[in-house]
């Protein structure tokens, strides 16, 4: 099944190369993050990858922590578990999708619970410029 990513209940279990941001849009924790006037939801936007994770809620104005890199816990529904291994990217709405043609490659799943209502995906906003660089 395809992997799908409704945003909600999304948790940051670990995150690497903390660095502190202010936001100039609201996002929520988990969230691809872009520069454009300002740190933002990434949208999938051509010539502004997504860089960063949300490591929290914030909004506008706000001083969050970013990462990096991240393990983030997704939700499911029985009927959108995805598989192990399946790489996903950074949808045109901002959440995470599984891999398209057009879309900036983000990260992997590496683990899915054995009720398949949760699984864990591995984030990194550095391979986004790699794969629009065609590498």
């Amino acid at each position: 099944m395809a992997f799908v990513d409704a945003s909600t209940s999304r948790k940051v279990l670990e995150g690497v190369c903390p660095v502190k941001v202010t936001l100039a849009g609201a996002v929520s924790a988990g969230d691809p993050l872009k520069y454009s006037s300002g740190w933002k939801l990434a949208t999938n936007e051509s010539g502004k990858p997504a860089i960063l994770i949300a490591g929290e809620d914030g909004a506008v104005g706000d001083v969050i922590t970013a990462f990096g890199m991240a393990v983030i816990e997704f939700t499911h529904t029985a009927a959108n578990v995805p598989t192990e291994g399946e790489q996903i990217a950074v949808a045109d709405t901002g959440i995470y999708a599984p891999d398209g043609t057009g879309l900036q490659d983000i990260g992997y799943i590496v683990n899915i619970d054995s009720d398949s209502l949760h699984s864990r995906g591995l984030i990194c906003g550095m391979i986004v410029e790699l794969d629009l660089a065609g590498t």
